[in-house]
């Protein structure tokens, strides 16, 4: 589906941070150009493109938050929010 191919001078740091952040969602800096361009144009990202998780990275060393993790909050969350509605001394 790839047509015209052009050279386009972009700032170092640009460059660096566009590439790095296409490797870290498995795509091709190709791709994020197309679907930047794409976005600025007003017309739909590509479909069909790979998701690499974590979406948005963590900071090194800190803990995964797993589904299994989530639905542990999620319990906690709501036995605490269940608990603060009874009424102390009615069944």
């Amino acid at each position: 589906m790839w047509g015209m191919k052009t050279t386009v001078e972009i700032p170092d740091d640009l460059f660096r941070e566009a590439k790095a952040t296409a490797a870290r969602n498995g795509s091709k800096l190709k791709d994020l150009v197309a679907d930047g361009l794409r976005l600025v144009l007003g017309k739909s990202p590509s479909k069909g493109r790979r998701v690499r998780f974590p979406l948005i990275p963590g900071e090194p060393g800190a803990p995964r938050l797993t589904a299994a993790r989530v639905q542990e909050i999620e319990a906690s969350e709501n036995q605490a929010e269940d608990s603060s509605h009874a009424r102390p001394g009615r069944r």
